[in-house]
C-alpha cells in the first residue's frame, strides 16, 4: 500500500482509533498486528524473510547474554587465570555466534539483493524493507554482544521493533536503546504530537510530491539517454537537478515516516541535517543518511580501525611519517573500505561501488593532507573563522557532492565520465537553458510547462526556506505555534494545496528512490 493510498488511510486511522481507545498495556501489541498486517500487504512470502531473520537475530542474542551471564557468575568463583581461560572460552563461543548470525542474516541478503546480478537473472525480488531491517536486527545482537544492552526477552516485543511499519520501505535504521523502549511504553492521546506529525507528513509530503515527483521524468530525459556530445551546460542541469529531487524523495519521505511515527508518540532518529549546508565531505556524511552513517561508523569504522592489523601498520607509520600519518592512515583505509560498503549496500552494480570509493577516497585524502592545507590557509592568510570562508566550504563541499551524483545517477560507468568530461571541458552555452522552446525539447513536451516550473520553484523556495532557519537552529514548528492561527492555518493548509496541486501534473506516483535499496 502506498503512503497516500485510500488503503493506507484506512489502515492508519484504523490503528489510531484502536491504538488510543485500547487498554495502554495493549498498545504494544496493537502496534505488532498493524506491522504484520502492513508487510503482509507486500506479500506473505516477505513476512517470511522478515520472521525468519528476527528469529535468527533474537535467539543468537539469547545465546550470547546466556554466555556472558554464565561468565560473569564464575568470576566470584575461580582464580583469575581460570577466570582468564574461561573468557577466551567464551569469547570463541560468541564468535561463532557472530557468524552464524551474519553468515544468515547477510547471506539472504547477498543472494536476494546480489546474486540476480551475478548470475544475470532479474527473477528476484527483495522484500520490503531488507536491506535496513537486516541492518537493524545487526545492531541489536551486536549492541548485546558487547553487552552495551540488555537481550529483549519477548520476542513478540523484539519482533515489534524490527518490524515496526513506518521504517520499512526506507529507514531510518533504528537503535534498539533508543526506540524500543519506545514501543513498549504507553502513550497517552496528545494533541501536540499529534499537530507535529501532520505537519510532519505535509512538509515531506510537499518535498516528495512537489518537487521529487515533478522533476523525476525531466532528469531522465537528460541523463537517460547517452549522446557523447552533449553541452556540459545541460549535464550539469540535469545532475542538479538530480542533486534536488534526491534530496527532497528520500528526505521527504522520511518526514512522512517520522510524521507517522510521531502520531503513535514515538519518535525515530533523525536521517538529515540540511546536508546541503555541510562544509566537508565528512560532515556531508554526518548530516545524509545519518542513520546508515552512524552504523557504519559503529559496527564497521571501528571494528576495523581497532584491528591488530591496522594497530600495526599505525605503529609503523609513525616510525616512518610521523605521528599525523600514524593517526589518520588506518582511519583512512577504513572509511574507504566503509565507502566502498556504503556503495554496494544501495546496489550491486558499479556505478554504485564507484561512486562509495570517491566518497571514500575523498574523505580520506582530505584527512591525509589537512596539514598541507593549513599551510595553504595560512600562507594566503586565509581567515578561515570567517563567513565569506564558511560559505566557500558549503559551495566547494556542494560541487564535490554533485561531481559524485554522476556516479550515484548514471548508470553506465564510462558514460558518467565522458558526461563529467564535458562538464568541464565541452561546457556550451548555459544560454541555451533559457530557451523556452530547448527546455521543452529537453525536458519532453509537457502540458502546462510554465505551471510546473512555478510548482517546483515554490516548492525549492519553502524547502530552502526551512532549511536556512533549520540550520540556524530555529525550530520552525515551535515558532509557527507561537504564531497568530491565521499563520498556523495556512502552514498546514498551503502545504497541502499544494500537494494536491502537484498530482494535477505530475505522471503519477514514483514510489521512493531509497525503498529500491
Amino acid at each position: 500500500m502506498t503512503l497516500l493510498s485510500n488503503t493506507f488511510a484506512i489502515f492508519l486511522i484504523a490503528t489510531l482509533t484502536v491504538y488510543y481507545l485500547c487498554p495502554k498495556r495493549f498498545q504494544w501489541i496493537c502496534l505488532l498486528v498493524a506491522n504484520t498486517v502492513f508487510y503482509a500487504f507486500s506479500g506473505i512470502g516477505n513476512l517470511a524473510f522478515i520472521a525468519g531473520s528476527s528469529i535468527i537475530t533474537f535467539f543468537s542474542a539469547s545465546i550470547i547474554s546466556n554466555i556472558n551471564i554464565k561468565l560473569k557468575s564464575k568470576k566470584s568463583e575461580v582464580s583469575k587465570d581460570e577466570y582468564k581461560k574461561l573468557g577466551k572460552q567464551a569469547l570463541n563461543k560468541k564468535r561463532l555466534v557472530l557468524l552464524g548470525m551474519l553468515a544468515l542474516n547477510i547471506g539472504v541478503l547477498i543472494y536476494l539483493k546480489y546474486w540476480r546480478v551475478l548470475v544475470g537473472s532479474k527473477t528476484l525480488l527483495l522484500p520490503l524493507g531488507i536491506s535496513y531491517y537486516t541492518l537493524q536486527a545487526i545492531s541489536y545482537f551486536m549492541d548485546v554482544y558487547n553487552e552495551k544492552i540488555e537481550k529483549e526477552s519477548n520476542f513478540a516485543k523484539f519482533f515489534l521493533f524490527i518490524s515496526f511499519f513506518p521504517q520499512l520501505i526506507m529507514g531510518p535504521i533504528n537503535r534498539y536503546d533508543i526506540q524500543g523502549s519506545q514501543l513498549k511504553t504507553e502513550h497517552k492521546f496528545d494533541l501536540e504530537n499529534i499537530k507535529h506529525g501532520v505537519m510532519l507528513i505535509l512538509y515531506g509530503a510537499l518535498k516528495k510530491y512537489l518537487i521529487a515527483n515533478m522533476l523525476y521524468s525531466r532528469i531522465g530525459s537528460i541523463l537517460d539517454t547517452y549522446n557523447a556530445n552533449f553541452p556540459g551546460c545541460v549535464i550539469l542541469f540535469g545532475i542538479l537537478m538530480y542533486a534536488i529531487y534526491q534530496y527532497a524523495d528520500f528526505s521527504g519521505g522520511i518526514d512522512m515516516f517520522l510524521g507517522v511515527a510521531e502520531l503513535f508518540g514515538i519518535k525515530m532518529q533523525p536521517n538529515f541535517k540540511q546536508p546541503y549546508f555541510s562544509t566537508s565531505i565528512a560532515n556531508f556524511w554526518q548530516r545524509w543518511h545519518i542513520s546508515l552513517g552512524q552504523w557504519m561508523k559503529d559496527y564497521v569504522f571501528y571494528p576495523l580501525t581497532l584491528t591488530s592489523s591496522m594497530y600495526n601498520l599505525s605503529k609503523w607509520c609513525n616510525t616512518h611519517l610521523g605521528r599525523h600519518f600514524a593517526r589518520v592512515v588506518p582511519a583512512s583505509i577504513a572509511n574507504i573500505i566503509v565507502f566502498m560498503l556504503v556503495g554496494v549496500w544501495h546496489g550491486p552494480e558499479l556505478h554504485f561501488f564507484v561512486w562509495g570509493l570517491y566518497n571514500g577516497l575523498l574523505i580520506a585524502m582530505s584527512d591525509l593532507l589537512k596539514p598541507v592545507f593549513e599551510k595553504i590557509n595560512t600562507l594566503l592568510h586565509i581567515n578561515t573563522k570567517s563567513k565569506a570562508w564558511h560559505v566557500f566550504r558549503i559551495l566547494r563541499t556542494f560541487i564535490l557532492v554533485n561531481i559524485g551524483w554522476y556516479f550515484d545517477r548514471i548508470v553506465n560507468v564510462p558514460q558518467s565520465f565522458i558526461y563529467l568530461k564535458n562538464t568541464f571541458v565541452n561546457f556550451g552555452n548555459p544560454k541555451v537553458l533559457l530557451s523556452k522552446v530547448y527546455m521543452r525539447e529537453i525536458l519532453g513536451k509537457i502540458s502546462n510547462f510554465e505551471s510546473q516550473i512555478i510548482c517546483i520553484l515554490i516548492g525549492c523556495i519553502i524547502l530552502l526556506i526551512v532549511s536556512l532557519l533549520k540550520e540556524n537552529k530555529i525550530d520552525v514548528y515551535a515558532s509557527i505555534q507561537k504564531k497568530n492561527i491565521a499563520f498556523r492555518w495556512a502552514a498546514y493548509y498551503i502545504p497541502l494545496i499544494l500537494v494536491i496541486l502537484s498530482f494535477t501534473f505530475s505522471a503519477g506516483d514514483t514510489g521512493f528512490m531509497y525503498a529500491q535499496y
